[in-house]
């Protein structure tokens, strides 16, 4: 049996990190890959045509997909719910993250795949749905009434306080979500993210440390690149498809800015070893 697999793919929108997880799902069709998306955006890559017309990602239905836009479907004192989706090949539902991922932990199986889509919007909500379950607004009402009351000229805004707010932000992110998935699940986990460029002013000596002389960070909670096993950055360059090895991938070789045509291939295959 192949070693678990836990893959981060980061790059700006538009790279490829879809596509790559896609791959490994037209290669593995018996085994099932449990989506996780913010954006709503990952069925029209899987329903992509070539320029012949002909669909790049023909016939995946081993894919159970979740469209998650918010933390929790309803409020969290409520029933959870997931609202079946109509689609043409694909077993699809609208839920919250947290509705979702308590549907999945349920049903996946080890030689599955749990795909985490843009850690950086799921970030975000779970953010806004704190703010609304504590203060009952919306984030963006929220700061706009604390910058308010800030004084004229603040260098920032003190909205949320780290022992009473962040931490609990971090828990409903980390313990409930995030470590179980990553360690605690018997399947195997891709997750993708976008980048920014250039270190947050506050950011502390263990991130420093992890991102040396870097200047690109990855979008979404400081911590999920440690719960990676293998983090590969991805982009465009004149019109092809590129990736290479980012910082780490536990006791595998680096990749040096190769041309990305098949995912599954040429990870899985040439640099994990894996036999299909």
């Amino acid at each position: 049996m192949p070693l678990k697999e836990r893959i981060l793919a980061a790059g700006i929108p538009g790279v490829g990190k879809t596509f790559s997880w896609a791959t490994i799902a037209r290669m593995l069709p018996g085994n099932k890959f449990y989506v996780i998306d913010p954006d709503d955006g990952v069925r029209r890559v899987l329903y992509e045509t070539d320029k012949d017309g002909n669909r790049v990602f023909p016939d995946l239905s081993n894919i159970i997909y979740y469209f998650t836009p918010t933390w929790y479907t309803t409020a969290s004192n409520e029933v959870p719910t997931l609202n079946k989706l109509e689609d043409k090949e694909m077993e699809c539902y609208q839920a919250g993250v947290a509705d979702a991922f308590a549907d999945i932990k349920k049903r996946i199986k080890t030689d599955d795949w749990l795909v985490i889509e843009m850690l950086g919007n799921l970030w975000s909500t779970v953010q806004s749905a704190f703010v609304a379950e504590i203060f009952s607004k919306d984030i963006g009402q929220y700061f706009l009434e604390i910058r308010k009351k800030a004084k004229a000229g603040a260098a920032r805004l003190e909205g949320l306080k780290g022992w009473t707010d962040w931490l609990v932000i971090n828990k409903l992110h980390n313990d409930d979500f995030m470590i179980p998935a990553c360690f605690e699940l018997p399947c195997h986990v891709f997750m993708t993210t976008s980048i920014t460029t250039g270190a947050p002013p506050s950011e502390d000596a263990e991130l420093k440390g992890f991102y040396g002389d870097s200047t690109i960070r990855l979008e979404g909670q400081k911590h999920n690149p440690f719960r990676a096993q293998t983090i590969l950055l991805l982009k465009r360059d004149r019109g092809k498809y590129m990736m290479r090895t980012y910082l780490k991938d536990r006791g595998r070789k680096f990749i040096e800015d190769e041309e990305l045509t098949d995912f599954g291939l040429q990870y899985l295959g040439e640099v994990a070893g894996w036999e299909f």
